[in-house]
């Protein structure tokens, strides 16, 4: 009874991948509309960003548009630090603002080793072979996808009304 269950649930759990790949690399675009008037919901994001993206820099930036690199901290056994680098580019439209999260790379390093950068290619990749690799990637595809998701919807409550 329990394997039938296994064989049962096992495709919800396939299906669970949900990293959002364009031309084989990691990327999220959207499109979010908001009722506030045009600049004040741009500056809200200019407000929020800096509270909800760590390490935020700005690497460039308009008077409706911006460009920001920022990092995400993954989990990982004590002896490795594993973090997640990427630039988002907003752009203000008359409805709200478009949002594109790319450039995204991994970098690795075990306590006392050099730094591994891995780009978002690779690591899509890594999921076509067989073994433990699969088994570590996805959680580091899942945590990620999880985190920016998460970076989205902030974003997107701090353009909504009060």
């Amino acid at each position: 009874m329990k394997v039938l269950f296994l064989f049962l649930i096992l495709p919800v759990f396939s299906f669970g991948q949900t990293i959002h790949i364009k031309d084989d690399k990691i990327v999220y675009e959207g499109k979010e509309k908001s009722t506030l008037p045009t600049k004040e919901t741009f500056s809200r994001i200019l407000q929020a960003l800096p509270n909800i993206v760590d390490n935020y820099s700005i690497e460039q930036q308009s008077e409706d548009s911006i460009v920001a690199r920022g990092e995400l901290k993954l989990k990982a056994p004590h002896h490795i630090v594993r973090t997640v680098h990427y630039f988002l580019k907003i752009n203000s439209t008359e409805n709200g603002y478009e949002y594109l999260i790319d450039s995204v790379l991994f970098k690795e390093r075990q306590r006392g080793e050099e730094v591994i950068t891995i780009p978002s290619e690779k690591v899509v990749k890594n999921m076509d072979e067989t073994g433990k690799v699969v088994g570590v990637t996805e959680k580091i595809l899942n945590e990620t996808d999880m985190k920016f998701q998460k970076l989205l919807a902030l974003l997107r409550r701090e353009t909504k009304k009060d």
